[in-house]
């Protein structure tokens, strides 16, 4: 079997333009004064149910009226909040917003009240408007569901690197599906690390074979063995040539290749690595997913990527087997339901806490690879968002939490409160001042990834008295 070296090598890091080695390029070279830049790359971090707001919240109680902002960096661990305590390590490089309202979701409920669509169920109209800010496709005898481009993959299709992965979305649905390629078309979901893994390092053809020739697969696990001889004879052909730093560098990326490889089941094979594209895969999903978005961020296989993290069991946060985590927990969480109880607000919290664990270890195998003068998580922007902000179905005062800052274009180490400016634009009851829309969010995360746009999705929508709330422009002070 003939191995194409050149993209071998690519996805294993050593490539130009993949693992970025400065002191590869030699004494008085251009590139060895100016090295190239780490490129940006964003990902998606997307739980169930919203949360609980008194759990997460850190918003400053007598001024919510007034914008304001809290320096995270300065916080003891028992200072943050008891949803949010299981960042604190990261507190450096976190942005925590409070008060975005999914503006676009919640004018869609004031549509389907007036007779446009049917489908007016808040979960549906998250999923849907999370990452796509427009109307929904609302489909005869059937739910609402995402009616444009999502914007990880309108940010994809801008940055993609010619021969590369455009972009990525793992983990599962949460009823429906999140990312878009077109109105009402999901983009491509992978659910299962081990697949995953083959197609990141699934470096042959994958064109129609006759029903005799080998499966692609077949082919990947004949192969394996030998091309990952042929990456550790690059390495350790390059290796000299190193800076201690580069070197530093290149064993550490080595080492997460092997530890993906051996997590999946491999062993030694002639002096290398071996990986079963077959094996049954056990144990913690978060973590591989994780490893998998580093290897394909600090590879440059891909630079926008999504996951969607699995739901929890009732035995994950600790809650009794025989509760509902939609109906009895989430439903009963805020003291605005009829049925709320204290003891469902604190399972909710205890859910959410186990939600931000799970966010923090995802950064954290992204913070461990170095990268430059810092991290892959530096050079990365990490956005946990959820399709409600309240298991009682609240679409405003959201949370967001971003981790990272994409090369220091964001201001992290803050907590950034915004005041309800904006009438809300649909209500049951009395319509509420609310905070600015998401959609401005979505903006500034074009923005960052150096997409002049100043608009994405819809761009602008009524609020409840007929007045026009502009979606245009970037949300403010995150930079």
């Amino acid at each position: 079997m003939k191995f194409d070296r050149r993209r071998f090598l690519t996805a294993l890091g050593v490539g130009a333009g993949s693992l970025y080695l400065p002191s590869l390029f030699g004494r008085g070279s251009r590139s060895a004064a100016q090295p190239a830049a780490a490129p940006k790359r964003l990902a998606f971090f997307i739980t169930p149910h919203g949360m609980v707001p008194p759990q997460w919240q850190m918003r400053d109680p007598a001024a919510l009226t007034r914008d304001h902002e809290i320096d995270l960096r300065s916080l003891a661990e028992s200072e943050f909040s008891s949803i949010f305590r299981p960042l604190h390590p990261l507190r450096e490089k976190l942005l925590i917003l409070d008060n975005l309202t999914m503006a676009t979701s919640i004018a869609e409920s004031g549509r389907v009240r007036n007779g446009v669509g049917h489908d007016g169920n808040e979960h549906h109209l998250g999923q849907a408007h999370l990452l796509t800010s427009t109307w929904a496709v609302q489909r005869p005898g059937s739910t609402a569901i995402g009616g444009g481009r999502s914007l990880d993959q309108e940010i994809a299709a801008a940055v993609a690197v010619p021969g590369r992965l455009a972009s990525r979305v793992y983990g599962v649905n949460h009823q429906h599906p999140y990312n878009f390629v077109a109105p009402n078309e999901p983009a491509p979901r992978e659910s299962d690390p081990a697949a995953a893994f083959r197609d990141l390092m699934g470096l042959l053809p994958s064109g129609p074979t006759e029903p005799s020739a080998p499966t692609r697969e077949d082919r990947l696990r004949a192969a394996r063995g030998s091309a990952l001889d042929l990456a550790a004879g690059e390495f350790a052909r390059i290796s000299p040539r190193l800076s201690g730093v580069d070197r530093d560098k290149l064993e550490r990326h080595q080492a997460l290749i092997r530890d993906l490889e051996l997590s999946f089941g491999g062993g030694p094979v002639g002096g290398g690595v071996a990986c079963d594209p077959s094996v049954t895969l056990s144990g913690d999903t978060v973590t591989r997913f994780a490893q998998l978005t580093a290897l394909a961020f600090s590879c440059d296989i891909t630079r926008v990527a999504t996951f969607v993290v699995p739901h929890l069991t009732n035995a994950d946060f600790g809650a009794p087997g025989h509760l509902n985590m939609h109906q009895d927990i989430a439903h009963n969480s805020t003291e605005d339901a009829g049925g709320y109880s204290a003891e469902m607000a604190g399972y909710m919290a205890d859910y959410n806490r186990t939600y931000a664990t799970q966010f923090a270890r995802f950064c954290q195998v992204l913070d461990s690879v170095p990268e430059g003068d810092g991290t892959l998580l530096d050079n990365t922007t990490v956005v946990w968002c959820t399709e409600l902000s309240t298991g009682t179905h609240w679409r405003d005062r959201l949370p967001r939490v971003i981790a990272g800052g994409n090369g220091g274009y964001f201001r992290t180490g803050r907590y950034v409160y915004y005041a309800p400016t904006n009438l809300e634009p649909f209500s049951w009851g009395r319509p509420e001042q609310v905070g600015p829309a998401e959609s401005h969010l979505h903006v500034s995360l074009m923005q960052s990834m150096g997409i002049e746009r100043d608009s994405f999705g819809l761009t602008d929508i009524p609020d409840a008295n007929g007045a026009t709330i502009t979606l245009r422009g970037p949300l403010p002070r995150l930079t």
